[in-house]
């Protein structure tokens, strides 16, 4: 599934197909090592939504296919450290779940701190 997560890092303007900034934080052997089967490829508005919100609230936005799960211990999850959201923070990114059918947004200190 890496390959519908298209490389951006020389051009971080031109998001295709949704890619998310917090993917373009590790190198290619790094995500390969990563099961993606529980990610979300967001539309390229989606990401655009996701990637806007998470430098208002100075986190990295990640959306997840809800009732998918990566293979134990190979999550992005088990790689960085989740942030902190006030609930102010919280409210505007559960607006933007709901507003994203079958998505859960989890939120990841930026910039990232590794476990």
């Amino acid at each position: 599934m890496i390959e519908a997560w298209p490389d951006t890092r020389d051009n971080p303007v031109e998001r295709p197909c949704g890619r998310l900034p917090i993917l373009d934080q590790f190198e290619d052997g790094e995500l390969a090592g990563i099961d993606a089967s529980e990610w979300y490829l967001p539309s390229a508005d989606e990401g655009r939504r996701l990637a806007q919100a998470g430098d208002r609230l100075g986190v990295y936005l990640m959306a997840y296919r809800v009732r998918q799960e990566a293979a134990a211990g190979r999550g992005l999850c088990n790689r960085i450290v989740p942030a902190r959201l006030d609930p102010s923070a919280l409210d505007e990114v559960l607006e933007i779940e709901t507003a994203i059918a079958d998505v859960a947004i989890v939120a990841y200190e930026r910039p990232l701190r590794r476990r």
